[in-house]
């Protein structure tokens, strides 16, 4: 059986390239309003604490890429939902703990609307939302996927 990633970020299975022009769009716009801010510091020979302030701002856009490709680079602090032939592993924040149960461990499966709720044997409740997922085909699909491996393993789905 072949494992299923499902992934509970913001902006999954969006289209990247929209995503990616708006921040280049933005970097580029930082970086040219530092240049610029350079070239008047050097012009005027003046130096302010309200230029510190604007340079310490612009920063935040460079560092929010530099971030976001960390993250593409660390997907396993992601928020995901991963389902393989042991079990089930979700991590429902960023960063955050990640939760794994065996299959054996599983009583039934509720699947919601916008929710896949797990109910383990010890009467856990494991909740996964996935609002995230912005495409209804995708979400859809996602949801096939999940009918189809817990009536492959046994399991009652509600």
């Amino acid at each position: 059986m072949q494992e299923i990633s499902i992934r509970l970020f913001e902006g999954a299975y969006t289209l990247k390239p929209r995503a990616e022009r708006r921040l280049m769009l933005l970097v580029g716009a930082a970086m040219a309003l530092q240049v610029g801010l350079l070239l008047y510091l050097v012009v005027t020979k003046t130096f302010t604490t309200g230029l510190l302030f604007v340079f310490l701002i612009n920063l935040l856009v460079p560092g929010y890429f530099l971030f976001t490709v960390w993250l593409d680079h660390k997907p396993q602090y992601r928020r995901h939902l991963t389902l393989t032939a042991e079990g089930v592993r979700y991590r429902s924040r960023f960063m955050q703990e990640e939760h794994a149960f065996d299959w054996d461990e599983i009583d039934f499966v509720d699947l919601k609307l916008y929710k896949v709720i797990f109910v383990l044997k010890n009467d856990e409740v494991h909740e996964v939302s996935l609002d995230r997922i912005q495409n209804d085909a995708v979400l859809h699909q996602v949801k096939e996927q999940i009918r189809q491996l817990v009536r492959s393993k046994e399991i009652e789905l509600c």
